[in-house]
């Protein structure tokens, strides 16, 4: 448990015995403690700061930017959303969920590029349904 806390890797062991007991929750290398044991321990904020939240959240916070500002770049989504992103998940993990996030916003018809240009500098914008594209 000692490791888990201080990010320390551990062993295939280590990770059946704590994963089994239901001491630890994650996925390898991000394991964190699971919420029963900072609630016995008072560090249920840890807790709270390492878990995932729901990917619901983050669109919704890309779609209130985007209702309020109307067209925002990377940097933008950067400073929404990856201080507020689980602290199990290192800077570069961090990146690939706004990614992918983003992404998955253009696929489901959410939000686009604004100006037709992709890519790095590329700008966002919520996708108007009503629109002839």
């Amino acid at each position: 448990m000692d490791k888990v806390q201080k990010g320390r890797p551990i062993t295939a062991e280590e990770f059946k015995l704590l994963k089994k007991k239901r001491l630890i929750e994650g996925r390898r290398p991000s394991l964190y403690v699971s919420a029963e044991v900072p609630a016995a321990m008072d560090s249920k904020a840890d807790y709270i700061r390492k878990r995932v939240f729901d990917k619901p959240l983050y669109k919704k916070l890309v779609e209130d930017y985007l209702w309020k500002f109307r067209v925002a770049n990377r940097a933008d989504f950067d400073n929404l959303l990856l201080m507020k992103l689980s602290d199990a998940l290192i800077d570069e993990q961090k990146k690939h969920f706004v990614t992918n996030l983003l992404q998955e916003m253009r696929r489901e018809g959410i939000i686009r590029p604004s100006g037709g240009k992709r890519g790095k500098g590329a700008k966002w914008e919520l996708y108007n349904k009503t629109s002839k594209d």
